[in-house]
């Protein structure tokens, strides 16, 4: 029954709905790691050389969860500024999801997955992981459920299972959008929209030219992503710093947000002789294009979510 009410829904009426639910069940997440802190780091054992990928985080926090949907809705917002029709498909193109797929997808690739954490803590997990798929991969799981609908699932029976909502509840949850019909083209707008853009990687070659002080265009930030690395300086407390800028140039520049004065700012620091520790003022449009100008590699060096 579930699953004929989602098929009936618009995109956008399912994504709210996962969102929501998710929400609600994210309490048994972050309950279970606070009584048994020892888990978080048998999750994080799963995530091995065989299993990690370039855009994904190497330790998965307590908080990691929310900040995912907190960037879904963030991504959700964006996409209805931009269109009066349905925003799912400008979402499939958004590059600042991609780090939580990525994160998402390790642990989930270890064989032991299944014996780490009890069962609905793990279903609050991959409720959030088959939103992130089914907004940027692919619509429907191997069974033909969409992805969509199993996050629903698996939030809801987390919700009931233990009694966050009463079956009313939930079912008076559900109601609230079922006016928002589907259309008929949505997935073939799905199908259509672009995918995130990724850029070649730096390869040795690329790297002396870099030291040599020649361009290289290839892993680049831009603009975009940059202000997701802005929001994370200010939000996050994130900063930027460069081994490499550090190597060659002898000084230490650390990029950040000083909450302090709200404004952003850089600090130098000679490693050589210790000649001077100065913190430069810069404005949002100057930090916006620094950090558009750097490289994915050294951001998620830094810590950066890009």
């Amino acid at each position: 029954m579930l699953e004929t009410f989602c098929g009936n829904l618009a995109d956008e009426a399912q994504l709210k709905i996962a969102i929501r639910l998710s929400k609600l069940a994210m309490p048994v997440w972050e309950n279970h790691f606070k009584n048994n802190p020892a888990d978080l780091k048998k999750l994080n054992d799963l995530i091995t050389d065989e299993n990690r990928l370039k855009r994904g985080t190497d330790n998965i926090d307590v908080a990691f969860l929310i900040r995912a949907l907190e960037k879904i809705e963030r991504s959700y917002a964006a996409a209805k500024e931009k269109t009066t029709g349905n925003p799912i498909p400008l979402m499939k193109s958004d590059a600042t999801l991609t780090p939580m797929l990525h994160t998402c997808m390790q642990p989930l690739q270890n064989k032991d997955w299944d014996r780490v954490l009890p069962l609905h803590v793990r279903l609050v997990f991959t409720s959030v992981f088959n939103m992130l798929v089914w907004i940027l991969y692919r619509r429907q799981t191997p069974e033909f459920e969409t992805h969509i609908y199993v996050a629903i699932n698996q939030a809801s029976d987390v919700i009931l299972h233990k009694s966050i909502l009463t079956n009313m509840a939930w079912n008076q949850l559900l109601h609230e959008y079922q006016d928002e019909k589907r259309r008929d083209e949505e997935d073939l707008e799905w199908e259509k929209a672009f995918v995130v853009g990724e850029q070649e990687p730096m390869d040795q070659e690329d790297m002396f030219k870099k030291i040599l002080g020649e361009q290289v265009n290839k892993d680049l930030c831009g603009p975009e992503l940059a202000k997701e690395v802005l929001r994370q300086m200010r939000e996050e407390g994130k900063s930027y710093w460069n081994e490499m800028e550090e190597f060659n140039t002898g000084t230490c520049t650390t990029y950040l947000y000083n909450t302090e004065k709200q404004a952003y700012e850089r600090n130098e620091i000679d490693v050589i002789v210790g000649s001077f520790n100065r913190d430069i003022p810069m404005t949002e449009k100057e930090m916006l294009l620094h950090m558009s100008r750097q490289h994915l590699y050294y951001l998620r060096k830094s810590g950066f979510e890009v």
